[in-house]
């Protein structure tokens, strides 16, 4: 897509079609309360995980789910190549590693350490080189961002209108709730840990119930207030929230996904293969 057209998707009442296959880049907050989750995000377990998910809908059958791994960014850092993080594939650093080269333990993906400070917080700088340039992208996927920041010193304004525009999914500190009554379905049991912005008028809330994910589905968007939290004392910023809402994606609470993930890689698995996307 050229230029800084306005992609259909977004602010799209119905849901976009289910994408042949799509191209996920991690963008990680690599400060030291988020080893946690850089480590989870940066394992095979977890790729591998989200793959077999995106498969078993129908995603990566057509064309081929691929990922790519990079830090967050600091001003002035406002180069690609200061925050990408090569796979390793034969011995050669390569941008992309497909979900077959993962699997089959072909990809030996980065080894991702929580020892940056505050050098690598800013989400928008990361968001923004990752959709203002042509990173080799598969022209028939769709590009997903999982953004994973708990605080921020910096904020850096996403870009309105990218070229290569994304969804994007922000696992960040975030206070959720939901004003009844919102829309058919009853709530389930559990407490509220994310919300998939299915279209830009209803969406489904994620509740966890100890080991059990309940997905709230048809819930007018309108009914949510998502609102950015201090994590230690250090705020996110509103603006790495409601980009979620902006690109029709999805926003998590990391501060109660940081005493485990597993929960995570399976919610994340259904909401880009089943909750975004209609089924033809």
């Amino acid at each position: 897509m050229a230029g800084n057209s306005v992609p259909v998707f977004f602010g799209a009442k119905a849901r976009s079609k289910r994408p042949p296959g799509i191209d996920v880049t991690s963008i990680t907050d690599l400060s030291g309360s988020m080893q946690p989750f850089a480590s989870f995000i940066s394992s095979r377990a977890t790729i591998v995980a989200l793959e077999n998910a995106l498969i078993a809908q129908g995603v990566g059958v057509l064309s081929t789910n691929r990922y790519s791994f990079a830090t967050g960014g600091t001003f002035p850092s406002d180069r690609l190549s200061t925050i990408e993080l090569p796979v390793r594939i034969n011995s050669a650093n390569q941008r992309w590693a497909t979900g077959a080269q993962v699997i089959d333990f072909t990809a030996n993906l980065p080894a991702l350490r929580a020892d940056r400070g505050g050098d690598t917080e800013d989400m928008g700088i990361a968001s923004n080189l990752v959709t203002n340039n042509n990173r080799d992208y598969l022209s028939a996927n769709e590009r997903v961002i999982i953004a994973g920041s708990d605080e921020q010193l910096s904020v850096t304004a996403f870009t309105a209108s990218p070229p290569f525009p994304h969804r994007y999914v922000g696992v960040h500190s975030v206070n959720l709730s939901i004003t009844e009554p919102a829309g058919p379905n009853p709530v389930p049991a559990g407490t509220l840990r994310g919300f998939v912005y299915t279209t830009s008028t209803t969406g489904v809330a994620i509740y966890i119930n100890g080991s059990t994910i309940n997905n709230r589905a048809d819930v007018p968007v309108a009914n949510v207030t998502a609102t950015a939290a201090s994590n230690g004392g250090f705020p996110t910023r509103q603006v790495n929230v409601d980009q979620a809402r902006l690109t029709n994606g999805a926003i998590y609470d990391i501060r109660f996904f940081n005493t485990g993930f597993e929960l995570l890689a399976i919610s994340l698995g259904n909401a880009l293969g089943q909750f975004l996307f209609e089924t033809s």
